[in-house]
């Protein structure tokens, strides 16, 4: 049994990849290649999501978000992101899309503001 495997690890040793092998594995480890496994990747996978309930004062603070999708369901929610350059104020039914990498902060205007969250 153990000189089978010896004679198989080497005949799989000496066996040469074919050019098709040769190009798969190039593209495989590519840049484009990885890029398009994320994409599919976020597409196919659930993002991360909430619904908060936020008071006058409280607040909800969300860092390292690529994607943030802010909707406000009940009251008034002030919404502000870095690198977005202005603050947003939402009132029942509206929603705001960021699309900047950073810091995204959720806060209540109000006695009972509730928001749904989606970030990826």
């Amino acid at each position: 049994m153990f000189t089978d495997r010896i004679k198989e690890d080497r005949a799989f040793a000496a066996a040469k990849p074919g050019l098709l092998d040769a190009w798969l594995s190039g593209w495989r480890d590519s840049r484009f290649a990885r890029i398009v496994a994320e994409a599919g990747q976020r597409l196919l996978s659930p993002g991360k999501s909430l619904t908060v309930r936020l008071s006058q004062g409280k607040y909800l603070s969300l860092s390292g978000t690529r994607y943030c999708r802010v909707e406000c369901r009940r009251g008034a929610v002030w919404v502000t992101a870095t690198g977005d350059g202005r603050d947003r104020v939402l009132t029942p039914g509206q929603r705001v899309t960021l699309t900047h990498g950073g810091k995204v902060i959720i806060s209540g205007r109000g006695e009972s503001s509730e928001a749904a969250v989606r970030w990826d």
